[in-house]
This record gives structure tokens, sequence and C-alpha cells, in this order.
């Protein structure tokens, strides 16, 4: 019930990768080589119960081992590390350069 009330509070929320953000997703571990982003993407969307879109242009791997991290803390972890942009309005996680 509490992720669900999380969820909704960020429901509209926009950007979610700023340098103020707070991260209060569920907590995952992830393990993860060369992993291609689309599939971790689609792994953390999954996991936070989120429709996902991924921008055309959006490519790569990458690797990382994470223990109890807040799921939006791991996807603004990517993110950043690709130089990319994510948002999240009424339940989509749009991803895009």
């Amino acid at each position: 019930m509490l992720v669900l009330l999380l969820l909704a509070k960020i429901a509209n929320a926009g950007e979610l990768c700023t340098t103020d953000a707070k991260h209060h997703g569920a907590a995952i571990d992830l393990d993860l080589v060369r992993a291609d982003l689309h599939d971790a993407l689609r792994l953390l969307a999954e996991t936070a119960k989120l429709n996902l879109v991924v921008g055309q242009d959006v490519s790569g791997t990458v690797t990382l081992k994470l223990k109890r991290v807040p799921w939006d803390a791991a996807l603004c972890t990517i993110v950043a590390l690709h130089h990319l942009k994510a948002t999240l309005d009424d339940g989509i996680l749009l991803v895009r350069k």
C-alpha cells in the first residue's frame, strides 16, 4: 500500500532525476553485466509497475551491482551514466536523450 501511495505521489512529478530528487521507490537488488540498456530499463519499469517508453536514440549497455537501492535511485544512476532524461507522467516512464 505504501508503494502505491508513493507512486501516486510522484505520478505527475515530471522530471525524476533532478539534483535534489529524493528517492522513495521500493528497494531492489540488481546485478547486471553488460546488460542492454533497454532491458535494464524494462526491468526497472516492471519493478515499479510503470509503463515505459524509450526513445529510439537510447542505446548502450550497463554493468552494475546494487543492493537494497530504491528503484528510482537505480534509474537515476543509469540515466546519469548515459546522459539521458527520465520523466514520469500519468504512470508512463519516458526515457530519452
